[in-house]
């Protein structure tokens, strides 16, 4: 019977050792839902997995809490090969198609998607739909995201489902069904509710009632005439009123006029009677840079040096350059050049150079008091 007690006491430091170890795991996952990363990283190098579960959770978060693409896509591979009937062997596989997804690489990202098979990951059925929505197949990213959807009605990528079901329809030329699962977003507590009535808008002037296309689009652009989704609002509505003619745009930018003319001084009286009518001020009063003729309104390239204010950007160049009419109208010299940086080629106004703050200050308040927002920048 003596011999028992140590064998009795090995055993239960050894069931207490492995409930620790489950502890410090699940305190792993704390730290990273709470967004503790520096402590996370910690943690792993400290715990000591013994079974497949844990294997894969570790090599899971090693991969996730890593900053290199490449590497975290190694690490969840390996995982997903390593351990795949585990359930973060299954979440591994999720995460290294959205990398494929991201690299464009939708065969690879569908045959993994393929192999999830826990019932718990409900996500794979929106990535698989945007995987089909890439590869053309637009009824299966239907199906599969309508499928996301009902499973999991509160889940964070609903709102994406039912944008790219919209899409989806759009690519089939079925506006009726775009609008009707656009409409569907309005019913969620939470959603962008400007990009939703910019793609609402849209939906509509596909399906000829430009009407209610203009209602969408005036409604979406009032909530911020400053963010990109307005910017893209404003170049659909002009692209609107080619094909509508009577539809009125008046509520958009008050300098900006509704035809473009090919003279600069064409423009002038009409802002500055506003500019006066508004603010009481006559411009000729201001002291500002004189503008110089010789300086086109389209520049070769972004500026290297001065101080000048950003007016705005715009991914249709015949926006900017009648906003630097309109402002060249106002006596502020003005003037866009085309940036080419990112993937989608835009076109940035610029009012300037300005050779003190006190002459960009100024200009700055002119600007403001006929709603062209604009903010301070240096090269």
């Amino acid at each position: 019977m003596p011999r028992l007690i140590p064998v009795l006491v090995l055993i239960a430091f050894s069931l207490s050792l492995n409930a620790q170890v489950r502890k410090d795991f699940k305190h792993l996952e704390s730290l990273f839902s709470e967004g503790n990363l520096s402590e996370a990283r910690q943690s792993i190098t400290k715990l000591k997995p013994n079974k497949d579960d844990e294997h894969a959770l570790v090599k899971y978060y090693e991969a996730i809490l890593n900053k290199n693409n490449a590497d975290a896509l190694s690490l969840l591979t390996s995982c997903a090969e390593k351990y795949s009937k585990t359930h973060y062997g299954q979440l591994a596989m999720l995460e290294a198609a959205k990398i494929h997804i991201l690299e464009r690489d939708m065969n690879k990202a569908k045959t993994l998607l393929r192999r999830i098979t826990s019932p718990d990951i409900v996500e794979r059925f929106y990535w698989t739909a945007v995987v089909f929505y890439w590869l053309d197949d637009f009824s299966t990213a239907i199906a599969n995201a309508e499928n996301y959807i009902r499973l999991d009605a509160s889940g964070i990528e609903v709102e994406a489902a039912q944008h790219l079901i919209s899409d989806s329809y759009i690519k089939q030329k079925k506006y009726q069904s775009a609008i009707s699962s656009l409409n569907k977003i309005g019913q969620l507590k939470n959603y962008d509710k400007q990009y939703h009535l910019y793609k609402l808008g849209l939906a509509y002037e596909l399906s000829g009632n430009f009407k209610n296309a203009q209602n969408s689009y005036r409604e979406g652009y009032e909530l911020n005439k400053y963010s990109q989704v307005a910017f893209n609002i404003e170049e659909r509505l002009f692209a609107l009123r080619s094909k509508a003619p009577a539809i009125d745009l008046s509520f958009l930018y008050p300098y900006t006029p509704l035809d473009i003319q090919s003279e600069c001084e064409q423009d002038s009286s009409l802002v500055v009677e506003s500019f006066v009518a508004k603010t009481g001020t006559d411009i000729s009063e201001i002291k500002l840079p004189e503008i110089d003729s010789s300086q086109p309104i389209k520049l070769i390239a972004k500026p290297i040096n001065g101080n000048f204010l950003q007016a705005g950007r715009f991914s249709i160049e015949t926006n900017a350059e009648r906003l630097c009419k309109t402002i060249r109208a106002m006596k502020i010299p003005s003037s866009y050049y085309e940036d080419n940086t990112s993937e989608q080629i835009t076109w940035v106004v610029l009012a300037g150079p300005f050779t003190s703050r006190e002459y960009t200050d100024h200009a700055r308040v002119l600007l403001n008091n006929v709603d062209i927002n604009s903010f301070v920048v240096q090269y």
